[in-house]
């Protein structure tokens, strides 16, 4: 074994395949971020290992990852594995105890990118509900999370949880703050412990104190979902999707969906210059570069707008939140106009909190970062990797680890 990012949940399941003795008939949930480290899909490697797989399910974009956001659509067969596919997209609780029918152990292996309004923790959700149904009907459901690293680590970014007001299927628990610093296990292990389901996870083997994404090439990167190319996008991502409770676009319908900003008839050089005083004044770690685009898809499609593409300045971005809250009001301020139902689901505070000049509103953020870094400390149950300067203590060399 070389390298920081040793073994995956489904790369330690395939080295010891013996383990899903017992387990009847398994379905998968994942997408195209399920691979190995030399890209074998997650459905051929475990048929190749034995394991018995008779269906595999896909969140939002489906299990081939070819939906647009909001959708998941319906491939029919994979044609990789030979199997049969559904969705578990956004289904009330029928639906999904309907697709898991004839399914004894349902495993996941998708990539989360750290952040509460990512909705394959809210499919998630889902299975773990019907999996309590079954248990509750004497017709048990096994869920096994394969767990990966979260790519953009361990970070915490308030605002800290969910107001229960604001409850949708971008934000279907208020155990976490905006950006939770957690892995899919753990998620899963904070979820199990709300809707009294059980849950087991196959960790990581990464070392103690790693957490993130191998950027030394070892592992190559497959977006988890389709404007997630990079991990610069998925960095910049839990701040700039912000951008989506505007009439201005976040970039998607274009090559560079959260680096690219903007709208028809903004001032793309006046915009620029005053993120660039922000970042001299606040550091938020970008450079705005004017710029100009259409969008194929979404907002303003086939339309010219301008904005700005953000460039990061000193290195990989630790903190999007900042960033992303200047953005969203630097483009009120030139003319943009809020969705304010769309934010509060977001963001997960009242629309009006959330003041509407980039200074307020980082004075704002302050008080919100302190309070969901708090929220996170009480998470330390769930967690299953240790945080550096924060005790907690290594799983060990056990690999499957039920709910508490």
């Amino acid at each position: 074994m070389t390298g920081p990012f040793s073994l995956t949940g489904l790369e330690r399941l395939l080295a010891a395949p013996e383990r899903a003795a017992g387990w009847g008939r398994v379905g998968l949930l994942t997408n195209p971020s399920g691979v190995t480290r030399d890209l074998t899909p997650s459905a051929v490697a475990l048929q190749g290992a034995g394991v018995r797989l008779t269906r595999l399910f896909g969140p939002e974009h489906g299990v081939d990852g070819s939906g647009a956001p909001g959708e998941a659509p319906e491939a029919g067969v994979d044609a990789a594995s030979g199997l049969p596919s559904s969705v578990l997209y956004h289904l009330n609780e029928e639906e999904t105890l309907s697709r898991l029918g004839g399914i004894d152990t349902l495993l996941v292996d998708l990539v989360d990118v750290g952040v509460r309004f990512y909705t394959y923790i809210s499919t998630v959700r889902d299975v773990l509900r019907a999996s309590r149904t079954r248990q509750e009907n004497g017709e048990p459901l096994r869920v096994v999370i394969l767990d990966r690293p979260n790519p953009v680590g361990f970070t915490v970014e308030g605002p800290p949880l969910l107001d229960p007001a604001f409850r949708s299927f971008v934000g279907v628990t208020t155990a976490l703050p905006l950006r939770h610093g957690l892995t899919m296990g753990e998620l899963a292990r904070v979820l199990a412990a709300e809707e009294g389901a059980q849950v087991e996870v196959i960790l990581t083997d990464a070392p103690d104190g790693w957490h993130g994404h191998d950027s030394d090439g070892e592992r190559p990167w497959v977006p988890p979902s389709p404007n997630l190319p990079d991990l610069l996008h998925t960095r910049l991502y839990p701040g700039l999707c912000l951008v989506e409770a505007l009439d201005a676009s976040e970039g998607r319908g274009t090559a560079l969906p959260f680096r690219l900003v903007g709208a028809p008839d903004l001032d793309a050089h006046a915009l620029a210059a005053r993120l660039n005083a922000l970042d001299r004044t606040f550091n938020l770690g970008v450079t705005a570069r004017p710029a100009f685009f259409a969008p194929t898809t979404s907002k303003h499609a086939g339309q010219r707008c301008a904005g700005v593409q953000l460039h990061e300045r000193s290195g990989p971005l630790t903190r999007a939140l900042p960033l992303g809250l200047t953005v969203f009001t630097a483009l009120e301020e030139a003319g943009a106009q809020r969705n304010p139902d769309w934010l509060q689901k977001l963001l997960g505070v009242p629309a009006a909190d959330v003041p509407r000049t980039p200074e307020a509103a980082l004075e704002a953020l302050s008080g919100w970062q302190a309070a969901g870094e708090q929220a996170a400390l009480t998470l330390r149950p769930h967690w299953l990797y240790p945080r550096p300067g924060v005790p907690s203590p290594r799983p060990g060399s056990e690999v499957l680890r039920p709910a508490p």
